[in-house]
């Protein structure tokens, strides 16, 4: 079985991306699983795509045994006012209003965000996925977008007790499936697939089939 090099330390996105390469048939590893430490590249890009071609481009610099497959989020609240816009940089936006960033603090300051907006608040999510590899002397970079609908997903005034460490959004995040509005924080691993992994899966496909390696 081939492996990738999931470019991220958090929980989350590592348990993601390991079962979408597993299902695509690679065997997703972790800087953890390879004993690796590598620096996080810094991210001057403004969207999810540049954002994950930027990572996959500066980890790969640093890794050259394995493919390096890197993610980055970003979100729209939709309808919200200008000081309620997180712009894509929630961790930023956060820190700001909080103090600093934890998932706690997260959860809290979009929760209440939802509460001034009548409890909840329609929200798209993108994902930027970038593949990079070594070829001939050269390091290729390939990169993609999934998305949700906004008719799919939203933020909720109401905190579900269940955490997704990395995550702040998955207690007060709403998503559309079968036609019930669930947490995302207490979606099984079927309505995630249904909600988002498919959606991704065949983002990752794209790249993967991409890569001359």
């Amino acid at each position: 079985m081939k492996q990738i090099l999931i470019a991220t330390t958090n929980p989350g996105k590592i348990m993601t991306a390991k079962k979408i390469l597993a299902k695509l048939g690679y065997e997703g590893l972790s800087f953890a699983d390879l004993g690796l430490e590598l620096k996080e590249p810094d991210e001057t890009k403004l969207t999810a795509e540049e954002i994950a071609a930027e990572k996959a481009l500066g980890y790969a610099k640093q890794f050259k045994d394995l493919p390096v497959l890197a993610r980055d989020d970003t979100n729209v609240l939709v309808g919200v006012a200008e000081e309620d816009d997180p712009k894509n940089h929630n961790k930023e936006f956060v820190a700001r209003r909080m103090g600093e960033y934890t998932d706690e603090n997260g959860e809290k300051i979009f929760a209440e965000i939802a509460h001034k907006y009548g409890g909840e608040v329609p929200t798209r999510f993108d994902w930027g996925y970038a593949l990079a590899w070594h070829e001939d002397g050269e390091i290729k970079v390939v990169s993609a977008l999934a998305t949700t609908g906004i008719d799919k997903t939203k933020i909720v005034d109401k905190i579900s007790p269940k955490k997704v460490p990395g995550f702040c959004f998955a207690p007060i995040l709403k998503v559309l499936v079968d036609g019930e509005w669930k947490y995302d924080s207490e979606l099984s691993d079927e309505d995630s697939w249904k909600a988002y992994w498919d959606i991704q899966a065949e983002t990752i496909k794209s790249l993967l089939d991409q890569c001359n390696w």
